[in-house]
């Protein structure tokens, strides 16, 4: 059974996928960046937005090549789950953090290989 979003619950971000994973710079990542949303019983949440942002100078990896921060909506079982995402010129780690209202945010790394 599914938590209704906006229920007042605290909730919990689980990273759920995508985090670790390398590619070279203008390549696409072979995951998305996944998230799971629990509410204290750790019933998945499910129609809560959770945005996954960074920020950061330069273009390290972008949504669909366009977009440094995209929002997503939790599926029936909790999970948020991004577009792909392209490497862009910048060698180095990205962290990315995935937000959602009434849970704390959590971060989720990917590198972009020389």
């Amino acid at each position: 059974m599914s938590a209704e979003a906006g229920s007042g619950r605290a909730y919990t971000i689980q990273p759920a996928g995508g985090t670790g994973q390398h590619t070279g710079p203008h390549e696409t990542f072979p995951y998305p960046l996944k998230a799971r949303v629990v509410d204290q019983d750790q019933s998945p949440v499910a129609g809560l937005p959770v945005t996954f942002t960074w920020d950061a100078m330069g273009e390290q990896a972008l949504f669909d090549g366009v977009d440094s921060t995209v929002t997503v909506l939790t599926d029936p079982d909790g999970y948020a789950e991004t577009p792909a995402l392209v490497a862009g010129d910048a060698a180095g780690t990205v962290t990315f953090t995935a937000l959602a209202e009434g849970a704390p945010p959590v971060t989720l790394q990917i590198a972009v290989a020389h």
